[in-house]
Protein backbone atom coordinates (compact mmCIF):
# COMPACT_ATOMS: atom_id res chain seq x y z
CA UNK A 1 0.00 0.00 0.00
CA UNK A 2 1.02 3.95 -0.74
CA UNK A 3 2.26 5.63 1.96
CA UNK A 4 3.29 9.26 2.77
CA UNK A 5 5.13 11.47 -0.25
CA UNK A 6 8.51 11.56 0.55
CA UNK A 7 10.24 14.58 1.70
CA UNK A 8 14.11 15.28 -0.30
CA UNK A 9 15.56 16.09 3.03
CA UNK A 10 15.25 11.87 4.11
CA UNK A 11 17.06 11.20 1.01
CA UNK A 12 20.38 12.72 1.93
CA UNK A 13 21.97 9.91 3.02
CA UNK A 14 21.11 8.03 0.18
CA UNK A 15 23.60 7.41 -2.91
CA UNK A 16 23.82 8.95 -5.04
CA UNK A 17 20.83 10.81 -4.51
CA UNK A 18 22.82 12.76 -2.10
CA UNK A 19 24.61 14.27 -5.07
CA UNK A 20 21.74 15.94 -7.02
CA UNK A 21 20.78 18.75 -6.57
CA UNK A 22 17.62 20.29 -4.69
CA UNK A 23 15.87 21.06 -8.56
CA UNK A 24 17.13 17.53 -10.13
CA UNK A 25 16.12 16.17 -6.77
CA UNK A 26 12.41 17.87 -6.98
CA UNK A 27 12.19 16.41 -10.12
CA UNK A 28 12.96 12.73 -9.38
CA UNK A 29 10.50 12.91 -6.41
CA UNK A 30 7.52 14.04 -8.48
CA UNK A 31 4.73 11.17 -8.45
CA UNK A 32 7.37 9.04 -6.04
CA UNK A 33 5.19 7.41 -2.70
CA UNK A 34 6.68 5.81 -0.35
CA UNK A 35 5.32 1.96 0.23
CA UNK A 36 4.85 0.43 3.77
CA UNK A 37 5.01 -3.39 3.39
CA UNK A 38 4.31 -5.59 5.74
CA UNK A 39 6.97 -8.85 7.26
CA UNK A 40 7.33 -11.57 4.94
CA UNK A 41 6.39 -9.33 1.76
CA UNK A 42 8.39 -10.03 -1.95
CA UNK A 43 10.59 -7.20 -2.80
CA UNK A 44 12.29 -8.36 -5.09
CA UNK A 45 13.43 -11.96 -7.10
CA UNK A 46 16.55 -13.17 -8.01
CA UNK A 47 16.47 -13.50 -11.95
CA UNK A 48 13.89 -10.58 -12.65
CA UNK A 49 14.45 -7.43 -14.85
CA UNK A 50 11.92 -4.99 -13.44
CA UNK A 51 13.91 -1.89 -14.18
CA UNK A 52 13.48 -0.34 -10.48
CA UNK A 53 15.90 0.62 -8.50
CA UNK A 54 14.90 0.28 -4.93
CA UNK A 55 15.59 1.69 -1.33
CA UNK A 56 15.73 0.99 1.94
CA UNK A 57 13.78 3.34 4.29
CA UNK A 58 13.00 1.66 7.25
CA UNK A 59 12.63 -2.35 8.98
CA UNK A 60 15.10 -5.24 7.64
CA UNK A 61 14.72 -7.04 4.79
CA UNK A 62 16.57 -10.45 4.35
CA UNK A 63 18.61 -10.47 1.44
CA UNK A 64 18.70 -14.57 -0.68
CA UNK A 65 21.92 -14.86 -3.00
CA UNK A 66 22.08 -17.30 -5.55
CA UNK A 67 24.28 -20.10 -3.44
CA UNK A 68 21.37 -19.54 -0.43
CA UNK A 69 23.28 -17.57 1.63
CA UNK A 70 20.75 -15.29 3.47
CA UNK A 71 21.86 -11.69 5.10
CA UNK A 72 19.93 -9.22 6.86
CA UNK A 73 19.99 -5.58 5.99
CA UNK A 74 18.67 -3.08 7.98
CA UNK A 75 17.89 0.53 7.58
CA UNK A 76 20.07 1.83 10.18
CA UNK A 77 23.41 -0.59 8.37
CA UNK A 78 26.31 1.75 6.31
CA UNK A 79 25.18 -0.80 3.45
CA UNK A 80 21.68 0.65 3.43
CA UNK A 81 22.90 3.89 2.43
CA UNK A 82 22.73 2.29 -1.49
CA UNK A 83 19.93 0.39 -3.40
CA UNK A 84 19.51 -2.86 -2.74
CA UNK A 85 20.42 -5.25 -4.73
CA UNK A 86 20.77 -3.00 -7.89
CA UNK A 87 21.70 -5.30 -10.60
CA UNK A 88 19.90 -5.92 -14.07
CA UNK A 89 18.83 -8.96 -13.69
CA UNK A 90 18.63 -8.86 -10.19
CA UNK A 91 21.47 -11.25 -8.14
CA UNK A 92 19.48 -11.97 -5.36
CA UNK A 93 15.91 -12.46 -3.83
CA UNK A 94 14.69 -9.88 -1.09
CA UNK A 95 12.20 -9.75 1.07
CA UNK A 96 10.58 -7.74 3.96
CA UNK A 97 11.32 -9.10 7.64
CA UNK A 98 9.69 -6.61 9.12
CA UNK A 99 7.21 -4.12 8.24
CA UNK A 100 9.14 -1.87 5.90
CA UNK A 101 9.07 1.50 3.94
CA UNK A 102 10.87 1.52 0.52
CA UNK A 103 10.82 3.74 -2.05
CA UNK A 104 11.30 2.90 -6.29
CA UNK A 105 12.56 5.31 -8.98
CA UNK A 106 12.46 3.79 -11.87
CA UNK A 107 16.55 3.12 -13.39
CA UNK A 108 16.67 4.79 -16.74
CA UNK A 109 15.13 7.64 -15.24
CA UNK A 110 17.43 7.74 -12.51
CA UNK A 111 20.11 7.32 -14.37
CA UNK A 112 19.07 10.23 -16.81
CA UNK A 113 18.98 13.00 -13.95
CA UNK A 114 22.59 11.79 -12.37
CA UNK A 115 23.98 11.99 -15.66
CA UNK A 116 22.38 15.59 -16.68
CA UNK A 117 22.78 16.30 -12.94
CA UNK A 118 26.49 15.40 -13.27
CA UNK A 119 27.64 16.98 -16.45
CA UNK A 120 26.04 20.66 -15.54
CA UNK A 121 28.95 21.82 -14.32
CA UNK A 122 31.01 20.48 -16.98
CA UNK A 123 28.23 21.94 -20.00
CA UNK A 124 28.31 25.38 -17.49
CA UNK A 125 32.15 25.95 -18.09
CA UNK A 126 31.50 24.81 -21.34
CA UNK A 127 29.40 27.39 -22.30
CA UNK A 128 31.35 30.11 -20.56
CA UNK A 129 34.17 29.41 -22.41
CA UNK A 130 32.54 29.78 -25.84
CA UNK A 131 30.16 32.68 -24.85
CA UNK A 132 33.06 35.32 -22.57
CA UNK A 133 30.25 38.17 -22.48
CA UNK A 134 27.36 36.08 -20.81
CA UNK A 135 26.79 36.32 -17.24
CA UNK A 136 27.10 32.71 -15.67
CA UNK A 137 24.62 32.72 -13.26
CA UNK A 138 21.95 33.41 -16.39
CA UNK A 139 23.55 30.22 -17.85
CA UNK A 140 23.13 28.24 -14.95
CA UNK A 141 19.28 29.01 -14.78
CA UNK A 142 19.30 28.31 -18.30
CA UNK A 143 20.62 24.46 -17.61
CA UNK A 144 18.13 24.19 -14.72
CA UNK A 145 15.31 24.45 -17.13
CA UNK A 146 13.54 20.95 -17.44
CA UNK A 147 13.34 21.81 -21.00
CA UNK A 148 16.66 20.47 -21.37
CA UNK A 149 16.69 16.95 -19.12
CA UNK A 150 16.13 14.80 -21.66
CA UNK A 151 18.41 16.35 -24.04
CA UNK A 152 22.37 15.48 -25.09
CA UNK A 153 25.04 18.00 -23.72
CA UNK A 154 26.06 18.66 -27.14
CA UNK A 155 22.79 19.78 -28.56
CA UNK A 156 22.67 22.11 -25.57
CA UNK A 157 26.05 23.77 -26.93
CA UNK A 158 24.32 24.21 -30.21
CA UNK A 159 21.30 25.30 -29.01
CA UNK A 160 22.90 27.57 -27.09
CA UNK A 161 24.10 29.47 -30.37
CA UNK A 162 20.96 29.48 -31.83
CA UNK A 163 19.66 32.01 -29.67
CA UNK A 164 19.46 35.06 -30.64
CA UNK A 165 19.05 38.37 -27.92
CA UNK A 166 16.15 40.72 -28.35
CA UNK A 167 16.20 43.86 -25.95
CA UNK A 168 12.58 44.46 -24.76
CA UNK A 169 10.99 47.30 -22.51
CA UNK A 170 8.47 47.36 -19.84
CA UNK A 171 4.72 47.29 -21.26
CA UNK A 172 6.13 45.71 -24.78
CA UNK A 173 3.62 42.70 -25.82
CA UNK A 174 5.81 39.66 -27.08
CA UNK A 175 3.25 37.09 -27.36
CA UNK A 176 -0.37 37.86 -28.59
CA UNK A 177 -3.26 34.78 -27.98
CA UNK A 178 -4.31 33.64 -31.91
CA UNK A 179 -0.62 34.81 -32.92
CA UNK A 180 0.77 31.60 -34.88
CA UNK A 181 3.68 30.23 -32.78
CA UNK A 182 7.10 30.84 -34.86
CA UNK A 183 9.59 30.97 -31.55
CA UNK A 184 10.09 30.55 -27.92
CA UNK A 185 11.41 32.67 -25.57
CA UNK A 186 14.07 32.26 -22.61
CA UNK A 187 14.50 35.26 -20.70
CA UNK A 188 18.14 36.37 -19.46
CA UNK A 189 17.02 39.65 -17.88
CA UNK A 190 13.52 40.92 -16.77
CA UNK A 191 10.24 40.05 -15.54
CA UNK A 192 7.24 39.05 -18.27
CA UNK A 193 3.57 38.57 -17.39
CA UNK A 194 1.20 35.98 -18.60
CA UNK A 195 -2.60 36.62 -18.85
CA UNK A 196 -5.78 35.87 -20.72
CA UNK A 197 -8.75 38.52 -22.02
CA UNK A 198 -10.79 38.36 -19.14
CA UNK A 199 -14.56 40.44 -18.56
CA UNK A 200 -12.92 42.88 -16.33
CA UNK A 201 -9.73 42.88 -18.56
CA UNK A 202 -6.65 40.99 -18.31
CA UNK A 203 -6.26 38.05 -15.88
CA UNK A 204 -3.02 37.25 -14.92
CA UNK A 205 -1.74 33.81 -14.93
CA UNK A 206 1.76 33.67 -14.22
CA UNK A 207 4.89 35.98 -13.75
CA UNK A 208 8.11 34.40 -15.66
CA UNK A 209 11.59 35.60 -14.01
CA UNK A 210 15.16 34.87 -15.22
CA UNK A 211 16.10 31.54 -16.56
CA UNK A 212 12.23 30.50 -17.27
CA UNK A 213 10.79 30.54 -20.61
CA UNK A 214 7.92 30.77 -22.96
CA UNK A 215 6.11 29.81 -26.14
CA UNK A 216 6.82 26.23 -26.61
CA UNK A 217 3.63 25.02 -26.76
CA UNK A 218 2.89 26.74 -29.45
CA UNK A 219 5.54 25.17 -31.15
CA UNK A 220 4.93 21.96 -29.82
CA UNK A 221 1.04 21.84 -31.62
CA UNK A 222 2.38 23.95 -34.13
CA UNK A 223 -0.79 26.09 -33.88
CA UNK A 224 -1.66 29.81 -32.65
CA UNK A 225 -0.47 31.43 -29.27
CA UNK A 226 -3.17 30.49 -25.95
CA UNK A 227 -2.09 33.36 -23.84
CA UNK A 228 -0.69 37.01 -23.93
CA UNK A 229 2.73 37.83 -22.46
CA UNK A 230 3.85 41.07 -21.90
CA UNK A 231 7.23 42.74 -20.07
CA UNK A 232 6.59 44.37 -16.61
CA UNK A 233 10.19 45.57 -16.61
CA UNK A 234 13.16 46.36 -18.87
CA UNK A 235 15.04 42.91 -19.90
CA UNK A 236 16.68 40.97 -22.48
CA UNK A 237 15.01 37.79 -24.43
CA UNK A 238 16.52 35.23 -26.22
CA UNK A 239 14.79 34.03 -29.08
CA UNK A 240 14.92 30.43 -30.17
CA UNK A 241 13.01 30.02 -33.92
CA UNK A 242 11.11 27.11 -34.19
CA UNK A 243 13.45 25.57 -37.07
CA UNK A 244 16.47 25.19 -34.56
CA UNK A 245 13.81 24.23 -32.05
CA UNK A 246 12.47 21.15 -33.43
CA UNK A 247 15.68 20.29 -34.43
CA UNK A 248 17.48 20.87 -31.44
CA UNK A 249 15.23 20.69 -28.90
CA UNK A 250 12.37 18.35 -29.54
CA UNK A 251 13.43 15.33 -31.64
CA UNK A 252 16.65 14.64 -29.58
CA UNK A 253 14.34 14.66 -26.23
CA UNK A 254 11.95 11.66 -28.09
CA UNK A 255 12.24 8.23 -27.62
CA UNK A 256 10.18 6.62 -30.55
CA UNK A 257 9.17 2.76 -30.73
CA UNK A 258 7.71 0.12 -33.04
CA UNK A 259 4.47 -1.32 -32.89
CA UNK A 260 5.64 -4.30 -32.16
CA UNK A 261 8.22 -3.43 -28.77
CA UNK A 262 5.55 -1.16 -27.55
CA UNK A 263 2.68 -3.84 -28.14
CA UNK A 264 4.81 -6.51 -26.03
CA UNK A 265 5.62 -3.71 -23.27
CA UNK A 266 1.97 -2.77 -22.59
CA UNK A 267 1.04 -6.78 -22.65
CA UNK A 268 3.95 -6.92 -20.58
CA UNK A 269 2.18 -4.48 -17.81
CA UNK A 270 5.54 -2.48 -18.71
CA UNK A 271 3.85 0.51 -20.22
CA UNK A 272 0.29 1.69 -20.85
CA UNK A 273 -0.90 3.13 -24.15
CA UNK A 274 -1.94 6.92 -23.94
CA UNK A 275 -4.29 8.17 -26.56
CA UNK A 276 -4.31 12.46 -27.79
CA UNK A 277 -6.35 12.43 -30.12
CA UNK A 278 -9.65 14.44 -30.13
CA UNK A 279 -12.69 12.46 -29.03
CA UNK A 280 -14.43 12.27 -32.38
CA UNK A 281 -11.60 10.55 -33.36
CA UNK A 282 -10.94 8.15 -30.16
CA UNK A 283 -14.49 6.99 -31.17
CA UNK A 284 -13.26 5.19 -34.16
CA UNK A 285 -11.62 3.09 -32.27
CA UNK A 286 -8.47 2.88 -29.00
CA UNK A 287 -5.56 0.51 -28.46
CA UNK A 288 -7.13 -1.75 -25.95
CA UNK A 289 -6.62 -0.49 -22.23
CA UNK A 290 -6.06 2.90 -23.75
CA UNK A 291 -5.98 6.22 -21.51
CA UNK A 292 -7.65 8.70 -23.55
CA UNK A 293 -6.38 12.60 -22.93
CA UNK A 294 -6.59 15.09 -25.85
CA UNK A 295 -3.43 16.83 -26.32
CA UNK A 296 -4.98 20.06 -26.06
CA UNK A 297 -6.35 19.40 -22.53
CA UNK A 298 -2.78 17.59 -21.60
CA UNK A 299 -1.69 20.36 -19.71
CA UNK A 300 -4.11 21.21 -17.23
CA UNK A 301 -5.02 17.45 -17.03
CA UNK A 302 -1.52 15.48 -17.16
CA UNK A 303 -1.90 15.55 -13.13
CA UNK A 304 -4.03 13.04 -13.42
CA UNK A 305 -1.87 10.43 -15.14
CA UNK A 306 0.33 8.67 -11.95
CA UNK A 307 3.56 9.43 -12.73
CA UNK A 308 5.26 6.09 -11.83
CA UNK A 309 3.55 4.78 -15.17
CA UNK A 310 5.78 4.60 -18.51
CA UNK A 311 3.45 5.70 -21.25
CA UNK A 312 3.21 4.96 -24.79
CA UNK A 313 1.87 8.53 -26.65
CA UNK A 314 0.08 7.64 -29.84
CA UNK A 315 -2.30 9.93 -32.42
CA UNK A 316 -3.02 9.12 -36.09
CA UNK A 317 0.66 10.33 -37.76
CA UNK A 318 2.43 10.71 -34.87
CA UNK A 319 2.81 14.77 -34.35
CA UNK A 320 0.54 15.23 -32.10
CA UNK A 321 2.17 11.83 -30.08
CA UNK A 322 4.94 13.38 -30.29
CA UNK A 323 4.13 17.44 -29.13
CA UNK A 324 2.44 15.49 -25.54
CA UNK A 325 5.18 13.36 -25.28
CA UNK A 326 7.47 16.57 -24.74
CA UNK A 327 5.08 18.46 -22.89
CA UNK A 328 4.65 15.13 -20.46
CA UNK A 329 8.55 14.58 -20.39
CA UNK A 330 8.56 18.14 -19.10
CA UNK A 331 6.44 17.77 -16.35
CA UNK A 332 8.38 14.38 -15.30
CA UNK A 333 6.94 11.29 -17.42
CA UNK A 334 8.28 8.45 -18.62
CA UNK A 335 7.08 8.19 -22.36
CA UNK A 336 7.59 7.02 -25.59
CA UNK A 337 6.15 8.03 -29.01
CA UNK A 338 4.23 5.26 -31.50
CA UNK A 339 6.54 5.57 -34.11
CA UNK A 340 4.49 7.04 -37.37
CA UNK A 341 1.57 6.58 -35.76
CA UNK A 342 -1.49 4.13 -35.97
CA UNK A 343 -1.20 5.24 -39.68
CA UNK A 344 1.77 3.04 -39.97
CA UNK A 345 -0.13 -0.14 -39.02
CA UNK A 346 -1.37 -1.98 -41.59
CA UNK A 347 -5.25 -2.31 -41.87
CA UNK A 348 -5.31 -5.95 -40.10
CA UNK A 349 -3.09 -4.53 -37.43
CA UNK A 350 -5.92 -1.82 -36.79
CA UNK A 351 -9.10 -4.13 -37.40
CA UNK A 352 -7.43 -6.33 -34.74
CA UNK A 353 -6.24 -4.29 -32.33
CA UNK A 354 -8.51 -1.26 -32.15
CA UNK A 355 -11.19 -1.46 -30.24
CA UNK A 356 -14.44 0.95 -30.20
CA UNK A 357 -14.94 3.20 -27.18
Amino acid sequence: MAAARINRSLLQTFVPLNSLSAERLDYLLEGQEIEALPAGTELCRRGESDGRTLYLLSGAVDIEAENGVVKTLDAGDIDAAHAVSPEQPRQASVRAKTAVNVLRFDSKRLDRVLAWDQSTETLEKALVALYPGENSDWIRRLLQSRLFYRLPPANVVELFGKLKPEPVKRGQRILSKGDQAESCYFIRDGVAEVSIPGEGGPVTLALLEKGQYFGEEGLLIEGTRNADIAMVSDGLLMRLDKSDFDSLLKAPSLAKVEFSAAMAAVEAGQARWLDVRLADEQERGVLSGALCLPLQSLRVKSRLLPKEQRYIVYCDTGRRSAAAAFLLGVLGYDTEVLDGGLWSLMRAERDRFLASQ
